[in-house]
């Protein structure tokens, strides 16, 4: 299917209301304006089409960006149809922003991601080779969207430096080497919980030059089985990520270690080759 799914530009009226037809069936009523879409496409940013046999399956919304003086690309919203999702139609959006942006002397995109969402944090760290070091709090606010709703609205800042190289081969003994931060277990009902016994404190101080955090593999399926162990989720892995951030580390991928859990591994920035 994959060989048969062109990516291209959004450009015409009719485009855009394709867009926004698949945007509302994702996320429910919060459709884009027509307007705001043109206005970003006429002005540097970018929307770019998912389509398999003219029809559209995903999309990408994009718009230029700063900060400290560092120019950079914005992927503000991607979404696919839900019969296509994990089948690398995501990767191939991003695969065509990165061209735009190298065509247009942009050095980094940026774009924010669930935490706990093992999926987004695949396609981020382990398929892009992207970075995170900052932790934000409930950044939307409260988020109606099947998504979203249920938790606070947290999110990791992800930078894709697009001709920079984090020396693989450095990180794969780092891997090797890193220990969990904290255990995790399964309840009496089979579901992923972290730091049962509650041993971490933000206080704490970190040396190794690793670590591995865990994530829940499902996030949607925990949240329908017990909403409160989600919200425990959130809280506990915002502690523990806002601490390693703030002592110079960097999430700079994701191991696949279970069918319940994923583990993030943070390393310490001093050592990237950025």
């Amino acid at each position: 299917m994959l060989d048969d799914v062109q990516i291209r530009k959004i450009v015409t009226h009719e485009e855009i209301g394709a867009v926004q037809n698949l945007n509302a069936e994702i996320w429910g009523s919060q459709a884009i304006p027509s307007h705001q879409l043109l206005a970003v496409i006429h002005n540097g940013g970018l929307v770019l089409g998912a389509y398999l046999a003219d029809k559209l399956i995903g999309f990408n919304y994009c718009f230029i960006g700063q900060q400290e003086g560092q120019m950079y690309l914005h992927s503000h919203m991607i979404g696919v149809e839900k019969a296509y999702r994990e089948q690398g139609v995501g990767e191939l959006l991003k695969h065509a922003q990165q061209e735009y942006a190298k065509e247009n002397g942009f050095q980094l995109i940026r774009w924010l991601i669930e935490p706990l969402e093992a999926t987004l944090a695949n396609l981020a760290f382990l398929k892009l080779h992207a970075i995170s070091y900052q932790y934000k709090n409930d950044y939307y606010g409260p988020l109606q969207d099947d998504f979203n709703e249920g938790l606070p609205s947290d999110r990791l800042a992800i930078e894709w430096w697009l001709d920079r190289n984090r020396g693989e081969d450095s990180l794969d003994e780092l891997e090797e080497e890193a220990e969990e931060i904290v255990a995790w277990s399964l309840t009496a009902d089979g579901l992923p919980m972290l730091d049962k016994e509650g041993l971490f404190q933000a206080g704490q101080s970190f040396y190794k030059d690793a670590y591995l955090l865990p994530i829940p593999q499902y996030l949607q399926k925990l949240k329908i089985e017990s909403p409160k162990l989600a919200e425990d989720w959130r809280y506990k892995v915002r502690m523990i990520l806002t601490t390693l951030f703030d002592q110079g580390y960097a999430i700079v991928r994701l191991k696949k270690q279970s069918d319940y859990v994923h583990s993030y591994l943070l390393v310490k920035r001093a050592l990237l080759a950025l």
